[in-house]
């Protein structure tokens, strides 16, 4: 099925622990899935788009492929790697070249037979010639030939994706989307069990994450691309960010930085609260973080189906949320409940406002006209020195975050409240509301530009 920027998609399927998430992260070339030794990290659909020899492609992570029919969480990553297989343009099936075809993967055959997609077997872990020769003598039964590749060292990579390619559908004309400088990034983020999953379900309208009461189920940061009323989206559910002195294994480690890199890569940061408890201290230093990352934040109260409530409940929350997240003032706040879809589907419209904000570009000749009447009405202090601190120009120098050089001829002592004070001014005056602006203080030499003659 072909994803809504009218790219192919290719499911990585297989067993536990042939290395799915290791070949991914090869073939994307980032380290966007959590790799463990541990069977079994990967749970969710982990998505990502890549390149070979000019042909654009989506690739899919999937979790392990288990010959146990019971009930739970591992019923649910079944229903994951189902769903990944339904989407799926073509399915690459990941062997383990060391232990050849197990019970397992002959299931896996059985399935992926009775599907009828377009299948190419690949054997990981061959990295040397005498496993290169052994994965290329194990027989997949109605899938041709069995392709030996090392995820980790790269052997074998090229060819197999030269084969990847040839085995596509033929290219479509590209649809007409904005490029992706309009992409809306949205990291949903929040401590564990908070309910940031059931958010994203809702929001998709399907079980595209799996849900459990158990704390930590998502263990990787899973983007996810999709469209609405005309804007595209990538939403990247995240690992329960926890105190690091609580982080015990690797797997939790490694989780815990892909939750920090998804907030340094997203526009706006949607913070989860779960309802029915009290702001915690982790609550406030999620939110602390993206706001010291530039981001734009939008504050879910979520569960507010289930919390005690009464006329009054709404205005005790928000004084809360005063007295917790002073250096949020104008977040917007959300009550929504991921269980019966309250207010889901505002989520997004207000992300794509706040995206957009921060993508916002002042003219210079305003920059300098606001600036000017800043510096006339409060000049900085020049407490550090007897000579007089002059402010020469501004201009915006990028966006996301909206970021502004302001000159001077003596940057050492333009203070920090200065600074501060500038930022919100300029906030107030270019209208920002709900972005985080950056200033920066640069030295300029010579008179001319003095705005504040």
């Amino acid at each position: 099925m072909r994803s809504s920027d009218g790219l192919p998609t290719v499911a990585i399927v297989g067993r536990p622990n042939v290395g799915k998430s290791t070949l991914f992260n090869r073939l994307v070339g980032q380290k966007l899935a959590v790799v463990h030794d541990e069977a079994g990290v990967t749970r969710d659909r982990n998505y990502a788009r890549t390149e070979w020899n000019g042909r654009k492609l989506w690739l899919v992570d999937t979790g392990g492929f288990t010959l146990w029919d019971g009930t739970g969480i591992e019923l649910q990553i079944q229903e994951q790697v189902d769903l990944a297989i339904e989407e799926a343009d073509l399915i690459l099936l990941l062997l383990d070249a060391s232990v050849g075809l197990a019970p397992e993967d002959e299931e896996v055959i059985r399935v992926l037979l009775r599907k009828r997609k377009p299948v190419i077997v690949a054997a990981n872990k061959a990295d040397d010639s005498a496993k290169m020769l052994q994965a290329a003598s194990i027989v997949a039964g109605g899938f041709g030939g069995v392709h030996p590749i090392a995820a980790t060292s790269g052997r074998g990579i090229g060819d197999l994706l030269d084969v990847l390619v040839q085995s596509l559908p033929p290219e479509e004309a590209p649809l007409d989307h904005p490029d992706d400088e309009e992409l809306v990034r949205v990291a949903i983020l929040g401590r564990p069990n908070v309910g940031k999953s059931s958010i994203v379900n809702a929001i998709l309208g399907e079980k595209q994450m799996v849900v459990s009461e158990i704390a930590g189920t998502t263990r990787d940061s899973v983007d996810t691309p999709l469209e609405l009323d005309g804007r595209r989206y990538l939403l990247i559910d995240t690992a329960g960010l926890r105190r690091k002195a609580r982080v015990k294994d690797g797997v939790e480690y490694w989780s815990t930085i892909r939750s920090e890199r998804a907030m340094r890569r997203c526009d706006v940061a949607v913070v989860v609260l779960d309802a029915t408890l009290k702001i915690s201290e982790q609550d406030v230093k999620i939110a602390a973080e993206a706001v010291a990352e530039f981001k734009s934040v939008i504050v879910v109260a979520n569960k507010w189906d289930a919390a005690e409530r009464d006329h009054d409940a709404a205005l005790r929350f928000e004084d809360r949320m005063s007295w917790h997240f002073k250096f949020l003032p104008d977040a917007p706040l959300f009550y929504m409940s991921a269980l019966t879809g309250r207010r889901i589907d505002r989520l997004l419209p207000e992300a794509a406002r706040l995206a957009d904000i921060r993508r916002r570009r002042i003219p210079t000749a305003e920059v300098n006209s606001v600036l000017r009447r800043i510096v006339s009405a409060h000049p900085p202090p020049s407490a550090r020195s007897t000579r007089h601190t002059r402010i020469l120009y501004g201009s915006q120098v990028a966006t996301r975050p909206p970021t502004f050089a302001v000159f001077t001829n003596r940057p050492e002592n333009v203070e920090g409240s200065y600074e501060r004070f500038l930022r919100n001014r300029f906030k107030e005056e270019f209208k920002f509301e709900g972005a985080h602006l950056k200033i920066v203080i640069r030295k300029r030499s010579g008179r001319e530009g003095d705005v504040g003659e």
